[in-house]
């Protein structure tokens, strides 16, 4: 089997961490550090996916807090705890999930391959994929190092 046709559940990270769309930002954003992740799925009372918040939501609401902030989003340099320090003060972070987060939700199926996964991140210029069941509940996450992990086994022609 070649690797583009390896099963996406081969690959996908399992242990999804979430969060409830009436959580705050600031909530979001700790977990976000705790978990060392740079984006949440957004999961109903039900288990399904109704959006994702991401740093990069988190950051296009910060760019009038300072131009120190601006300079780190733009040349790519994101540190977490910094960005963590800089919102503490910030009235933003009180406001719920639901108001920030991305709706328009890019997912896969689990029973897809790494291959149509890596084409929806490049149709759709995402660096991760929801991964959800035949009941439209979220069973992982694939971002692109997942899917790069894959394919780097495999020599080259």
């Amino acid at each position: 089997m070649t690797k583009s046709h390896v099963p996406l559940k081969d690959v996908i990270s399992r242990h999804v961490v979430s969060i409830n769309p009436q959580d705050t930002l600031r909530e979001a954003l700790s977990t976000m550090v705790e978990n060392r992740v740079s984006a949440l799925p957004v999961v109903d009372s039900r288990g399904h996916c109704v959006g994702v918040i991401s740093v990069t939501d988190l950051l296009g609401m910060t760019r009038d807090l300072s131009e120190e902030l601006n300079a780190l989003s733009e040349s790519g340099g994101l540190d977490h705890e910094r960005l963590v320090q800089k919102l503490e003060h910030a009235e933003v972070l009180t406001e719920q999930v639901q108001a920030w987060m991305t709706s328009n939700v890019v997912s896969v199926k689990i029973d897809s391959t790494i291959q149509q996964a890596a084409r929806l991140m490049l149709t759709n210029r995402v660096h991760r994929l929801v991964v959800l069941d035949d009941q439209k509940l979220v069973v992982g996450v694939v971002s692109t190092m997942d899917l790069l992990a894959a394919y780097a086994d495999e020599p080259r022609p």
